[in-house]
């Protein structure tokens, strides 16, 4: 289990820490070169997953691309079952939750300090659970719980969620080492010396 918990953890890392740069201060794709869309079908139906967010193109082809990526295992070899779709739809609900959460304890522009419902505007409409975070983490660990039972693995559910909770706890006291390095790292530009043109 602890394996599990570290690779899941460290891989939900990695993908916040990439956002951080490729976002920066700006959240939701908010300066990215995407479309935002709050209505049509596809608007909607985003919504229901993510309540009050508009849908961007940026989130629309990261999120299809990452479930992909965790269904590879049914296209090496692994033979695809429902008990086996509900499991990793259980583990991918509790990922994403642990994906967004990193990216505010080690975004500079946020921190857990600032990870609050006044300061980030994608999440201002949703209910926080006293004031610490979205209630639409409680929602998708509730469905992954859920799915998790349906999949006969609902202890092991219970003991990653724990585990991971865990280690998001202890990253917070790590956090502010990246945000160091993070700045440190933009000290110095050298783009003039890679000779770019367009």
């Amino acid at each position: 289990m602890l394996e599990r918990g570290v690779f899941w953890f460290v891989l939900a890392l990695l993908l916040a820490l990439v956002e951080i740069e490729i976002e920066g201060k700006f959240g939701w794709a908010e300066k990215l070169p995407t479309w935002y869309r709050k209505k049509g079908l596809f608007a909607r139906i985003f919504r229901t997953v993510n309540p009050q967010r508009p849908l961007t193109g940026y989130h629309l082809f990261m999120q299809i691309f990452l479930v992909l990526v965790f269904h590879v295992a049914f296209f090496i070899g692994l033979s695809w079952s429902l008990r086996k779709e509900f499991e990793l739809l259980a583990i991918i609900l509790i990922f994403f939750s642990l994906w967004d959460f990193l990216w505010f304890v080690f975004n500079p522009a946020y921190t857990i300090k600032n990870y609050k419902k006044d300061k980030v505007w994608w999440f201002s409409k949703s209910y926080w659970i006293s004031g610490l975070f979205p209630f639409d983490y409680v929602k998708a660990a509730v469905i992954s719980l859920i799915l998790a039972y349906l999949a006969g693995i609902f202890v092991y559910q219970i003991e990653l969620i724990g585990l991971l909770l865990i280690f998001s706890l202890i990253s917070i006291l790590f956090a502010p080492l990246y945000h160091k390095w993070y700045k440190k790292m933009r000290r110095r530009d050298e783009r003039k010396l890679v000779e770019i043109f367009h």
